[in-house]
């Protein structure tokens, strides 16, 4: 292993990518794709860039994969939404490559049509899927919500999923999603509220999207 979970969640903070409210209700709070409300957010789009860090990641998470009972001989395929995922779905692909020999890697877009929210692969990755096994990865797991709709889009592809899900960071407490084992480098659970039942609302903190206002959740107030 690279680093223990102290040390993850030291990357985290280093690169900025670690926010925790600090109870000033001038400062805003994170609006989540889920629509609830919460006083911590970690953006892993600060640290997804950082390819040497992000192959260590992928390093410890087959290892933790590995320790759990789970088997890389196994492993066809990787998949990871975009677009958080998606370069830890090549990167986790590659290294189960020189175990393997082989192993591709895929990442669906998030499309919303008709109000529906899906999952979509491109034609080529719906071949590369279909009569494949394949392990799940995410970069921060909220709500399950995005696992829902990847393993919907790996099986009506054909493909079939691992019962294992490595995830850099889980911060929604659970210990399984839809069914799969959640491996992951950080588990810290953070709360979340329905709007009508946040507090920091109450105190008339604004909630904005946390990673298209990372500099305003930052700033001094």
């Amino acid at each position: 292993m690279y680093r223990n979970a102290d040390g993850w969640i030291s990357q985290y903070q280093q690169k900025n990518a670690l926010w925790i409210h600090d109870g000033n209700p001038k400062r805003p709070h994170a609006l989540l794709t889920s629509g609830k409300h919460s006083n911590g957010f970690f953006n892993s789009r600060l640290v997804i860039p950082d390819e040497v860090l992000l192959c260590a990641a992928a390093s410890d998470l087959l290892e933790l994969f590995t320790q759990q009972s789970g088997d890389v001989s196994k492993v066809q395929g990787v998949v990871g939404p975009q677009t958080g995922a998606t370069k830890l779905a090549e990167l986790v692909s590659d290294q189960i490559m020189v175990t393997r020999g082989e192993c591709f890697w895929a990442s669906p877009a998030k499309n919303e049509s008709d109000g529906q929210k899906s999952m979509v692969f491109s034609d080529e990755e719906r071949g590369l899927v279909r009569s494949q096994y394949v392990l799940l990865c995410e970069d921060v797991l909220t709500t399950g919500g995005s696992v829902d709709l990847t393993i919907d889009a790996v099986e009506s592809s054909g493909g079939a999923v691992m019962p294992f899900i490595l995830v850099l960071v889980n911060r929604s407490g659970l210990t399984e999603a839809s069914g799969k084992k959640i491996i992951t480098l950080i588990n810290r659970p953070m709360p979340m509220w329905i709007p009508d039942e946040c507090p920091l609302c109450r105190e008339g903190s604004e909630a904005i999207r946390p990673k298209d206002n990372w500099a305003r959740l930052n700033a001094s107030y």
